[in-house]
């Protein structure tokens, strides 16, 4: 059976860009058609390309991730993904971490201890990272709203000409005079800004 190579790269989230680590994975001569990638968070290993590649990968298959923080950013998840590709004989190779890198046909005692060892520190340490940069967001969100910054969306606001078509057309719209589509043109807003104003507007009343 012919032993393939593939890649898992995740960013946490849609914003976050894939590229540099695609660049890395094609660099090893790995095909795009063996990556595997997820835009979530590592907080748990409920995602769905990463499950995929598990049901692909096979005894003496090899899979490289660009960091152990990739695999998951929580400890316990990170040694029990590790141990079942060992126990799998799937070789695992992290492109910043190698001294982790496994090979499945190695029966080295004294390998698997340090590795063991080295592995639990690094996986700590990608927890206790996630856990930092959680708390800072915290932090923050609490700095902002003690300044009073408004957090989220900003406000709808209507220029003058609009208020003046809102106070004139409302009325009629509440009463059917009118339609929302005809209102909405008027003001020359989308059906989304309409509606958040009418309910930021009845809130107020």
């Amino acid at each position: 059976m012919t032993k393939k190579k593939f890649a898992y790269i995740r960013v946490s989230s849609q914003e976050q860009k894939e590229d540099r680590q695609i660049d890395t994975m094609k660099s090893l001569g790995i095909d795009e058609r063996d990556i595997f990638i997820d835009k979530l968070s590592g907080k748990d290993l409920e995602r769905p390309q990463y499950q995929a590649l598990k049901t692909v990968a096979r005894d003496g298959d090899t899979i490289v991730f660009d960091s152990i923080t990739r695999l998951s950013r929580n400890m316990s998840d990170i040694k029990k993904e590790y141990e079942y590709f060992v126990s799998e004989k799937i070789s695992l190779e992290f492109v910043k971490e190698p001294v982790l890198n496994t090979q499945a046909d190695t029966d080295d005692i004294m390998k698997k201890a340090i590795n063991d060892i080295i592995l639990t520190l690094l996986a700590a340490f990608a927890q206790k990272e996630r856990e930092d940069i959680k708390q800072r967001q915290k932090e923050g969100i609490a700095a902002a709203r003690a300044r009073g910054k408004h957090l989220g969306r900003p406000s709808l606001k209507l220029n003058e000409d609009q208020q003046k078509i809102w106070k004139d057309l409302y009325p009629k719209w509440k009463a059917k005079e009118i339609t929302a589509v005809a209102f909405m043109k008027e003001l020359d807003i989308k059906s989304t800004s309409f509606y958040k104003l009418v309910k930021d507007f009845d809130k107020k009343k």
